[in-house]
Order: C-alpha cells, then sequence, then structure tokens
C-alpha cells in the first residue's frame, strides 16, 4: 500500500483546485497520508509540501503534460508513482477523463497497477545538471543562427550544423517538438536518442536516431547572441560561444501508474485531447 502521497495540480485554475480537494478527500478515506504541493496547499486549504525536498511514494498529477513536466523539473532525481488526472488541452500522456482516474484512487493506493517506466535525459552543462522526459532543445535566439558541432563519444555526428539549433529527444518526447521538426516518431519501448536539426540551412541534413547507451556532445562553435537551452519546455538557461550540452539517457526514470495493458505508442497524428 502506498501510505505517503502528494498532489500536484494547475494552482490557476478554480477547476483543478476543486478535483485536488476531492482528491485529497478519497485519498485520506483509503487510509493514507496525504499532502498538496505547496503551489496549491494554500488555495486548497490542507497540509503542504515542498516537493524538491521531500520525499513521497505517490504523486496524484491533476492538469495535462505541462504540469505533468512542471513536476518532473521540482522531483529532480527522485522517481514516485505517478497517477495521472487529465485536465487540459495538451494531455498526451494523460489517458483518463477526472471521473475515472478519480475512481481508480483505490487502486493507486493498493498499488493494483502495473508500471509504465521511461527514461529520462540528464543533461549537463558547466553549471547545471538536470534531467528531461521528452527533449532537451538547444536554440539560436531572434533572428539570428547558430553553429555547432555534435559529437557522439569519439566520432563527429554533425560538424559546423548551421541553422535555429538542434532537438535532442527522448523515445516518449519523438513525438513531440522533435516529430515537429521533421524527427522520426520512435516507439517508447526502444532504448534509443533522436537528434533532430532545427532547420538547418543545408536542408540534406537529417536526423539521427542513436543507441540509448551513446554519450552525445552538442558544442556551440559560433553564435553572434547567447543561445537557449530549453529543458521540457519548463527550464531555460543562457549558453555562450565554446558552451558544451553533454546528453545521456541515463536519467532517472519517470514511472507512470497504469491500469490497462498497452497503449505506450502514442501517435501524434491520433492525439485525443479533453475539452
Amino acid at each position: 500500500m502506498l501510505r505517503r502521497i502528494a498532489i500536484f495540480a494547475r494552482p490557476d485554475l478554480r477547476e483543478s483546485i476543486m478535483l485536488a480537494k476531492q482528491v485529497y478527500e478519497k485519498l485520506v478515506r483509503l487510509g493514507a497520508e496525504v499532502y498538496y504541493d505547496l503551489s496549491v496547499a494554500d488555495k486548497a486549504g490542507g497540509p503542504g509540501i515542498d516537493l524538491r525536498f521531500e520525499d513521497v511514494e505517490g504523486v496524484v498529477v491533476i492538469g495535462g503534460d505541462g504540469t505533468l513536466l512542471r513536476l518532473l523539473q521540482l522531483l529532480g532525481e527522485k522517481s514516485p508513482v505517478l497517477h495521472l488526472i487529465r485536465l487540459g488541452h495538451r494531455a498526451f500522456l494523460f489517458p483518463e477523463e477526472p471521473s475515472t482516474a478519480i475512481e481508480k484512487l483505490r487502486d493507486f493506493v493498493s498499488e493494483n497497477y502495473w508500471v509504465e517506466e521511461h527514461k529520462r535525459l540528464r543533461i549537463e552543462t558547466n553549471s547545471y545538471m538536470g534531467f528531461a522526459l521528452n527533449e532537451a532543445v538547444i536554440t539560436a535566439l531572434g533572428s539570428k543562427i547558430v553553429y555547432l558541432d555534435v559529437n557522439v563519444e569519439d566520432e563527429r555526428l554533425y560538424e559546423d550544423l548551421a541553422g535555429d539549433g538542434v532537438i535532442v529527444a527522448t523515445p516518449l518526447g519523438s513525438t513531440a517538438y522533435s516529430y515537429s521538426a521533421g524527427g522520426p516518431v520512435v516507439h517508447p519501448s526502444l532504448d534509443a536518442v533522436i537528434v533532430t536539426p532545427l532547420n538547418p540551412i543545408n536542408r540534406g541534413t537529417g536526423p539521427t536516431v542513436l543507441p540509448g547507451d551513446t554519450a552525445l556532445e552538442v558544442v556551440i562553435k559560433y553564435t553572434l547572441r547567447p543561445v537557449k537551452l530549453i529543458i521540457d519546455g519548463a527550464k531555460e538557461q543562457l549558453l555562450t560561444r565554446g558552451a558544451r550540452v553533454k546528453a545521456s539517457l541515463q536519467g532517472p526514470p519517470v514511472r507512470f501508474a497504469r491500469y490497462t495493458k498497452g497503449g505506450m505508442l502514442r501517435l501524434p497524428w491520433r492525439r485525443k485531447c479533453s475539452s
């Protein structure tokens, strides 16, 4: 049985706060020790904890993909089991409506589920280390282009890659920004890293799929302005000429509680979004 559970929800939506209260009451009735994340605790009127520093066994996530990605930035290296309740227009990873997901809270507390697990990218610069579930994007600012070298261990994958930048994605993230930029869809069960150039000047330059144990390095070779590193659309850092970004599929896993088998391949042209 899961004993210590947190609730993470969109703090800016009244419907989200109301759902969080409903979830809290049901989890307490089921015998769990329940807390709200600090971002919603005051609005929900219940006990709060800081998920950056406190450990829990499970987290109920209320929102959409953006809410999930913000939570993962708070969790860092921690990997509690996540129960997802869909509430939003972009909820690609949230398969069920609120009513169904709330009904399954009993199964969540009693651990009557199977775990869908996905590795995250480990991203490192000289001043930052973090993790990405979908992708890390290195992109030029404004109308300027950036020149990059992309190295795979001792081999040069792209040399003087000129354009808007590059996307390094996980298989799960292959259906997100990377796909929009022309990258391939890779089944999320595969151990792989996808590298997709962003609007390269040389139109003959294409994406590459690499083994999951690849050690990848992106070097900012030339730029007139700082370059932005964006992690899952939720974390940003500015980079300058000569900076190096290391990426590998060695980050801690994300663990989703699932109640039916199958359905891991979520195709972008068959997305279902809530109203």
